[in-house]
């Protein structure tokens, strides 16, 4: 087992089989539904996703919450058991509060896990990217690199990481409060899908791109600004999808179709980001070697 253990939240839906491969820990986010709190991994998702359209028409959508620093803290003694560091790589602080929870957990168990060094990493970005980036950092982990090595990696990470969302409605996304620079285009009456971006270079926030009469526009438009950026260069991917397989593995056969891929994941968007989206919501995001 390494020195190093590598966290990360339910935000950045890591499939199951890859956590565990490289023993990556995920402190779960919070649904609240009818007064109940909810892990969001441990709801059934093919029932979430049947229940959304009825929220939205009642307007009575879940609420949502970061990890509390509760929930951090007792990440923080569990692995400080088999691990002297410790880096979790947390969503955006401008989509929740999780980061601001680890940091919160860190200083209370200062005195008592002293000799634990515990590193938070705000990702700037969420979703597959986020999964990517803490991907990275725990195969440097489990190679053996020392911890400023780990740092290294997943910071040079957060900085080359892209990640776009493809909305066909930016109502959910409005009501959460986190429409960030493209609220002016929420208020269109206009049906379309937008493009939005985020990563550091958008310092964490979504960015408007575009937006297109047509799905087929959308992907068109993807695939032109990758193309544009990437050339020869080999691509690392992840693909989520709120309820919209067939659109996912459609954005999968064009990225093998078009780019050389070294990998390809696709995942569900759990509940807590799909309150925010809306369902159909598709994110693509990548690195380049």
């Amino acid at each position: 087992m390494p020195d190093i253990a590598v966290m990360t939240d339910t935000v950045s839906y890591m499939p199951e089989e890859v956590a565990n491969k490289y023993n990556i820990t995920q402190v779960p986010t919070h649904i609240i539904i009818d007064g109940e709190t909810y892990a969001e991994n441990q709801l059934d998702l093919g029932e979430f996703y049947q229940k959304m359209p009825k929220w939205r028409e009642e307007n009575n959508l879940p609420s949502t919450s970061s990890p509390s620093p509760d929930d951090f803290v007792r990440a923080f003694r569990k692995l400080s058991k088999d691990h002297q560091s410790i880096v979790y790589v947390g969503y955006s602080k401008h989509l929740g509060m999780a980061v601001q929870s680890a940091l919160l957990a860190k200083g209370l168990v200062k005195d008592e896990l002293a000799k634990t060094r515990i590193k938070i990493l705000d990702a700037k970005t969420s979703l597959g990217a986020q999964m990517m980036i803490t991907l990275e950092a725990a195969r440097a982990a489990n190679a053996g690199s020392d911890l400023k090595t780990v740092l290294k990696v997943a910071n040079e990470m957060i900085t080359r990481m892209n990640s776009i969302l493809l909305l066909d409605d930016l109502y959910f996304l409005a009501k959460g409060g986190r429409i960030h620079k493209a609220r002016p285009w929420a208020d269109s009456k206009v049906s379309n899908t937008t493009i939005l971006k985020i990563g550091a270079s958008t310092e964490g926030k979504h960015t408007p791109v575009t937006r297109c009469r047509t799905k087929g526009e959308a992907l068109n438009a993807l695939f032109d600004l990758i193309q544009g950026q990437h050339v020869d260069s080999k691509l690392h991917v992840a693909i989520n999808h709120a309820d919209a397989l067939a659109e996912a593995e459609q954005l999968k056969e064009k990225a093998l179709s078009q780019f050389q891929c070294e990998e390809v994941f696709i995942s569900n968007i759990g509940p807590l980001v799909t309150i925010h989206t809306g369902l159909g919501t598709r994110a693509f995001s990548w690195w380049a070697e």
